[in-house]
């Protein structure tokens, strides 16, 4: 009856050291099923079956629930998911697959041969020209894999950008960002007058300021009294050379006066017109000199 029972206890301690073997190696799995970076699914946009997207999990091999999975399991919808290149014609992938057919001519009938001679001499078929309707698409972002051209899948104009082919919306930003970057004359200003010696410098006052305007007036005023004693002597002097007929008049108003056989009615009337010209003259000069 002893044996019996130390059989059930052996017997019950191998289930027990059976049982943590699995947890174990089921925690193993799920760490290694979990480990590394994170997957995220891809969001999918409003109205796109998410069949069309390929599933993350099953791109990294981890993805659990097969067919119940609303995501795609096929790795050809990775492909649609991508961006459709501005630089390559879609159509051409099947063009170099029918060429490669047509190089066998050997099983061409008739009409295959004058078709393929047609293509080949008629070279409006296919062009060099960028299709104006691929250029809009591109610049509105319209431009994707289920874009179709207005003019069919037989359009003759290429459905690609050069190399090198810059759009006018990125053009349009590049300008945009070298303006924001330039400096404004406000701040070129502000820059070059911190970089003035300050110790060299008057700060503007209002004492300071009324003292430059004081000296300036003063200035002006001896500049214009000098200028008036260089033409009073000079016409005094009976020199009409750099004197405007203005300063004649002015200087020497005896010149309107006329002949001696003016009547004296011309005469006085000439006379005031003179002294009007001189009275308003001085006046004006007077103002500039106050100014």
């Amino acid at each position: 009856g002893r044996n019996k029972e130390v059989l059930a206890k052996e017997k019950e301690k191998e289930k027990l050291a059976e049982r943590k073997r699995a947890e174990q190696a089921k925690k193993e799995l799920e760490a290694s099923l979990y480990s590394g970076p994170e997957i995220v699914q891809p969001k999918v946009p409003f109205g796109v079956d998410p069949k069309t997207v390929l599933c993350a999990f099953f791109k990294a091999g981890r993805c659990q629930k097969g067919a119940k999975c609303k995501f795609s399991h096929n790795l050809e919808a990775d492909r649609k998911t991508q961006k459709a290149s501005l630089y390559a014609d879609k159509r051409d992938e099947g063009k170099e697959g029918a060429e490669k057919k047509e190089d066998d001519m050997s099983t061409w009938t008739e009409e295959q041969l004058r078709d393929a001679v047609s293509k080949k001499g008629n070279l409006k078929a296919t062009t060099d020209i960028i299709c104006k309707f691929f250029l809009d698409a591109v610049e509105s972002q319209k431009y994707g894999w289920f874009w179709e051209c207005p003019n069919g899948p037989t359009c003759m104009y290429r459905h690609a950008l050069p190399p090198g082919f810059v759009l006018k919306s990125q053009k349009k930003k590049t300008e945009d960002d070298a303006l924001r970057n330039q400096i404004s004359l406000e701040e070129f200003l502000e820059v070059e007058r911190h970089k003035l010696d300050q110790s060299k410098l008057t700060p503007i006052t209002k004492e300071t300021f009324a003292e430059w305007k004081k000296t300036r007036v003063s200035k002006k005023e001896a500049e214009a009294q000098a200028k008036e004693s260089v033409k009073s002597a000079t016409a005094q002097a009976g020199k009409l050379s750099g004197l405007s007929g203005r300063d004649l008049f002015t200087y020497n108003p005896e010149l309107l006066l006329g002949d001696e056989d003016d009547d004296d009615e011309g005469a006085d009337e000439d006379w005031d017109l003179a002294m009007l010209r001189v009275r308003t003259e001085n006046e004006r000069q007077a103002k500039e000199t106050e100014r």
